[in-house]
């Protein structure tokens, strides 16, 4: 059916019951969520920690990366997504650390149980005996006769004089200045000084008879190692005024060697250094010791 309009064409009739129905709403298709990436922090946390969990045994180079990785693995479990990685470089950053910071405690505890750092003179003079071999120092003198050497003796001695500005003039004449001595000692001696044959109990017997004579004992014990051999370093205060470094090394050595044909075992280094290079000497003197077989 239809109408005719007033303009003369015809349109469609509406009635009321047949008002057409809407379509439902067409939901929108969800938009899946982009893929997450992994930041360049979390990524390098766990670089970092690898490193640092390979290396951590090397001394400073496992720390400073420990330390690192650490941190970056901090800021990466800060950010949103996923953390696994941020969490895996802390934990190889944290062992790094903790492993690096035992073998640092190691190496320092080892240096100063031994007393001395290490150190080698520049200019080194072999000493060598039936009983032990170090290297003193060559501007030292060392004339001791062929018998005393045989008989484990070392007398080296720096001969010179002081100038007006109180420099040492080493001119190889005139005043001993300082020097390395290494005695040996009777067995009978040392029985009868300390029965026990302890080297705790020899220390103890010197500081009350020997040391006192040679200055101001400033440390007693400090415990250093000849050629793996347990021996003991006593520093002092030397009673003239320009020895800057006075010291007693004593051991027993792990073999009985003969002197004048009576046997030894018990060795007494001296040093008295009045140049600035005290330490190095000593620490020389260790670090070279070797025992010869008796």
């Amino acid at each position: 059916m239809t109408i005719d309009s007033p303009r003369g064409y015809s349109q469609p009739a509406s009635f009321p019951d047949q008002t057409p129905v809407p379509n439902p709403p067409v939901p929108n298709p969800p938009v899946p969520n982009p893929p997450e990436r992994r930041g360049g922090i979390t990524l390098a946390a766990l670089i970092v920690g690898i490193s640092a969990f390979v290396t951590g045994w090397i001394p400073v180079l496992g720390l400073l990366l420990g330390i690192t990785g650490i941190v970056l693995g901090i800021l990466a479990l800060r950010k949103h997504g996923r953390k696994g990685f941020g969490l895996m470089g802390l934990i190889g950053s944290a062992l790094a650390l903790l492993t690096n910071v035992l073998v640092i405690s190691v190496i320092v505890i080892s240096l100063v149980s031994s007393g001395i750092g290490t150190s080698i003179l520049n200019d080194a003079q072999p000493i060598i005996t039936p009983c032990y071999s170090f290297n003193g120092p060559a501007d030292y003198i060392n004339n001791q006769s062929a018998e005393k050497t045989e008989g484990c003796i070392t007398s080296q001695e720096l001969w010179g004089e002081y100038d007006a500005d109180g420099e040492i003039n080493n001119t190889g004449v005139g005043s001993i200045l300082g020097s390395v001595l290494v005695e040996p000692v009777r067995v009978a001696s040392t029985d009868e000084w300390a029965p026990s044959g302890s080297l705790d109990d020899m220390v103890d017997f010197l500081n009350e008879s020997y040391f006192p004579d040679a200055g101001e004992v400033t440390s007693l014990k400090e415990a250093v190692s000849l050629d793996g051999v347990d021996a003991n370093l006593t520093r002092l205060t030397s009673t003239a005024e320009k020895t800057k470094t006075k010291a007693f090394l004593t051991v027993f050595a792990p073999n009985t060697y003969q002197f004048a044909g009576e046997p030894v075992k018990f060795f007494v280094i001296s040093f008295v250094i009045p140049a600035d290079n005290g330490e190095e000497i000593i620490a020389a003197a260790v670090d070279s010791w070797r025992w010869r077989q008796g």
